[in-house]
């Protein structure tokens, strides 16, 4: 096309354009006049047309729609079972695991060593053991026998103490016998004494009255004599005689003077010392032996006695029953920990492995690592066993039920699902609106499942088969409850209606309609109490949805 044909092109489309816009300003002229003489000319009078639809039986499905959150429902976090060095560890977080996968492989040198050390122990607490037990049986069967032997000593110390106090009575029973024939002897003695004492005293008597006469005698012949001689008519012979006499006399006086007659001493025992005096004694020197004998023969009785009382009452209380149960529960540990190192190798050599598939969502320790008995190293969560948490409005969770049927959008996949949880406790969102929390379970999760990705959840909250049910934008709420506009008779009604469950489109209808009313689902201009009629073509309309299909409104 040369340049000269598009200049040509152009200028037919002007003229064009300037046509049509001048048929378009005439018929906008025509249009107004039009308008001008309708408002001076009466219309007829025209019945009012609505649009209907029949009430008709169908199936009517309520879903509730929410976002959350995907969640493993099965969590473990692995602890160490050992304490030895991490050999081997071949993953890291966020890394998929399949059940029975080994994740954990130990080096157990150091716990081997424990596990002998462990044996020993039990070895040695069972040989204390049995010690303690035979030396608390010796005591005991030593402390039994002392009590036996205590006994049997006993009735021999208690006859040897009888046969001592016999061998006492013996003697002070000697004693006493001799005691008395001793009185006897002093009293026999006493009386012999006394009648000698008798006997001499009448012979002193006689012989003083014959040395009293004597003294007499010479007093007289002194005397005599002494007078004798002072005579002045005796010669000197005669005087020097009588003075010869004289002296005679004097010194046979004083001789006999010097020598009276003896006067007896006065004895009850005639001398003997036997009266009132122990002068005769019993002769116990064998029971004296035989009592000395008995006496030490029941001092070592005694002192035998006092120490099998002393054994046999001793305390051995340092291994009672419950000290007993103590040493056994003690080796029964020492067995426990032995076991239990024996386990723990076992366990050792196992390792740890994935009890479930899943992925790995922490870990606190790396490969080369010392690890504890009892120390956290990594968290699993399961991908089989998953559910999304979603939360609610006040006004949503009323419709969910527990056990109502759900699907799950995530990603590009959608799963089925199970509402298995309500919260009974609203927690503000961050706007500060309560919500309830649900959890979703997802029945058929693969290996395309993702912890902690949103997901998309439509659950099925209440479904009603073969119910009447009409569009919702024909449902209005008033102050007495809900209600729709009817034509009956040609003329617009108002009918209060219950209602039940609704979809999107549908909501049923559980009074107040019956199937093949006419519900006018707009009034448009027109109100209550009005006359109309079926728009053409809207009696066939229907509320009806056919199981698996969609309502669609015929007007």
């Amino acid at each position: 096309m040369t340049h000269g044909e598009d200049n040509e092109i152009m200028v037919k489309k002007k003229k064009i354009n300037k046509i049509m816009i001048g048929v378009i300003a005439a018929v906008v002229v025509i249009i107004a006049v039009l308008a001008l003489a309708s408002r001076n000319v009466k219309a007829p009078e025209v019945t009012a047309q609505v649009n209907v639809i029949n009430v008709e039986k169908g199936d009517v499905s309520e879903e509730l729609d929410a976002t959350g959150t995907v969640k493993s429902l099965q969590k473990k976090t692995f602890y160490s079972p050992v304490n030895a060095t991490i050999q081997d560890m071949p993953f890291e977080v966020g890394d998929s695991v399949r059940a029975g996968e080994q994740l954990i492989t130990y080096d157990l040198e150091d716990l081997e060593k424990e596990n002998q050390k462990a044996e020993l122990n039990v070895k040695s607490g069972k040989l204390d053991y049995n010690d303690a037990i035979n030396q608390a049986n010796k005591a005991a069967d030593k402390q039994a026998t002392a009590a036996a032997n205590a006994q049997s000593l006993q009735a021999q110390v208690d006859d040897w103490q009888q046969y001592v106090y016999d061998l006492q009575d013996a003697i002070a029973a000697e004693t006493e016998n001799a005691k008395d024939e001793a009185l006897q002897q002093a009293q026999d003695a006493a009386a012999t004494a006394q009648a000698a004492y008798a006997q001499e005293m009448a012979e002193y008597d006689k012989k003083k009255k014959e040395y009293d006469k004597k003294l007499d005698d010479l007093k007289k012949k002194k005397a005599d004599a002494l007078s004798r001689s002072s005579l002045a008519s005796a010669t000197e012979e005669e005087k020097s005689k009588a003075l010869e006499e004289y002296s005679l006399a004097v010194d046979d006086y004083n001789q006999l003077v010097a020598e009276p007659p003896e006067k007896p001493v006065y004895s009850a025992d005639g001398g003997s010392g036997a009266l009132g005096e122990d002068t005769a004694s019993a002769d116990t020197s064998e029971l004296q032996r035989e009592l000395e004998r008995a006496s030490a023969t029941l001092a070592e009785l005694q002192g035998e006695l006092a120490t099998e009382k002393a054994t046999a009452e001793a305390d051995v209380s340092t291994l009672t029953a419950e000290t007993k149960e103590k040493m056994q529960v003690a080796t029964n540990l020492s067995e426990l920990e032995a076991k239990s190192v024996e386990e723990l190798i076992a366990e050792g050599k196992k390792g740890i492995q994935a009890e479930f598939t899943g992925v790995i969502s922490d870990s606190k320790v790396a490969g080369g690592a010392a690890v504890t008995q009892g120390m956290e190293m990594f968290t699993l969560e399961s991908t089989n066993d998953v559910s999304v948490e979603i939360q609610v409005s006040k006004y949503d969770y009323a419709v969910l039920k527990e056990g109502q049927k759900a699907s799950v959008s995530l990603g590009d996949n959608t799963y089925q699902g199970t509402l298995t949880k309500i919260n009974r406790v609203a927690i503000p969102n961050e706007k500060g609106t309560p919500m309830i929390g649900a959890t979703v379970k997802i029945d058929n999760p693969d290996e395309n499942i993702f912890i902690g990705v949103e997901a998309k959840v439509t659950v099925q909250a209440a479904s009603a088969d073969n119910v009447l049910v009409v569009p919702v934008e024909a449902v209005n709420i008033g102050n007495d409850g809900s209600f729709c506009y009817v034509l009956r008779d040609g003329v617009i009604t108002k009918q209060t209606i219950e209602t039940g469950i609704s979809s999107d489109e549908y909501m049923e209808v559980k009074s107040g309609l019956k199937e093949g009313d006419q519900v006018i689902p707009d009034l448009g201009t027109l109100q209550e109490g009005d006359q109309a009629q079926a728009a053409d073509g809207a009696a066939g309309g229907s509320a009806g949805v056919p199981e698996g299909a969609a309502l669609e409104d015929d007007v």
